[in-house]
C-alpha cells in the first residue's frame, strides 16, 4: 500500500525499466522489468501503478556469504543469546528541544524482520548479550521538529523534516533495505516547538507568589 491515496504528476516518476541488481522484492527476489517512484521514496513494480498488481520494491542487496551461511546453518546452531524485544518509542521534552531522537532498529537477519529497540536493549546488543550474527544494527538520526516540508523563505531553501528524514533513510537502506517498508511515515513522531514543561516538584518556586501544581508553557523559535 502506498503511502498516500493520491500523488501529484510532479510526485511520481512512470514507465522506468530496470535490468536487474538495482531493486528487489520485501522477500529478496530480484525484479527485473517495469517499474515507477515517488518523490516519497516509494518505488512499485508496474510502469504505472495498479492497486491489485503492484508490488514495494526495496534497492537490490546480495547476501553476504556470512549471511548465505549463517542461514543454512541456523538449525544446528543453539545458543544462549537473549532476544530483543520491540520498544515503542515516545519522544520526551529534551528530544523536542533537539529537534532530533535516535531510532535503532534491529534486522533479524535469518527472518528479515525489523525491531525498534531502546537504549538498554542496544548496551546488551554492543556487549554482545545479543547474537551479533543474527542481528544487525542500523542507527537513524530522526528529525521530529522544524518546518515540515522544504520551503523558501527570503531566497533561502529550508529543508523540511520530511525530505531530511526520507534522506536518512535513503542512506541506511543501502545497509539494511526493509527500511523502506518499515518506516511508513516519514513525518513520524513530528511536533512544532511549542509543548508543556511540568513543573519540578522538587525545585522550590523563584516566584513567592506562584501557584502550586503549575505548568510552564514554553515555545522556541526554530532557527535554520
Amino acid at each position: 500500500m502506498r503511502q498516500k491515496e493520491y500523488y501529484t504528476e510532479e510526485e511520481i516518476i512512470e514507465n522506468q525499466y530496470t535490468t536487474g541488481q538495482e531493486y528487489m522484492t520485501s522477500d529478496r527476489i530480484e525484479y527485473i522489468g517495469l517499474y515507477h517512484k515517488y518523490l516519497t521514496g516509494e518505488i512499485f513494480t508496474k510502469g504505472l501503478y495498479d492497486p491489485n498488481k503492484s508490488i514495494p520494491l526495496i534497492p537490490y542487496a546480495q547476501e553476504s556469504i556470512d549471511v548465505q551461511t549463517f542461514k543454512k546453518n541456523k538449525p544446528k546452531i543453539k545458543t544462549n543469546f537473549q532476544s530483543p524485544t520491540q520498544y515503542y518509542l515516545i519522544p520526551n521534552n529534551e528530544d523536542i528541544k533537539n529537534k532530533q531522537i535516535t531510532r535503532n532498529i534491529l534486522k533479524n537477519v535469518s527472518t528479515n524482520q525489523l525491531i525498534e529497540i531502546d537504549s538498554k536493549t542496544l548496551k546488551q546488543y554492543q556487549s554482545k548479550k545479543i547474537d551479533n550474527n543474527l542481528y544487525q544494527l542500523e542507527t537513524i538520526n530522526w528529525k521530529i521538529s522544524g518546518v515540515l516540508n522544504t520551503t523558501i523563505v527570503n531566497g533561502i531553501i529550508i529543508e523540511g523534516v520530511i525530505e531530511q528524514n526520507i534522506k536518512e533513510i535513503e542512506i541506511k537502506s543501502r545497509k539494511m533495505p526493509e527500511l523502506l517498508q518499515y518506516i511508513k511515515s516519514y513525518s513520524e513522531f513530528y511536533t512544532d516547538t511549542t509543548y508543556i514543561v511540568p513543573k519540578n516538584i522538587n525545585q522550590p518556586d523563584i516566584v513567592s507568589n506562584s501557584l502550586p501544581n503549575s505548568t510552564t508553557s514554553v515555545t522556541s523559535t526554530n532557527s535554520y
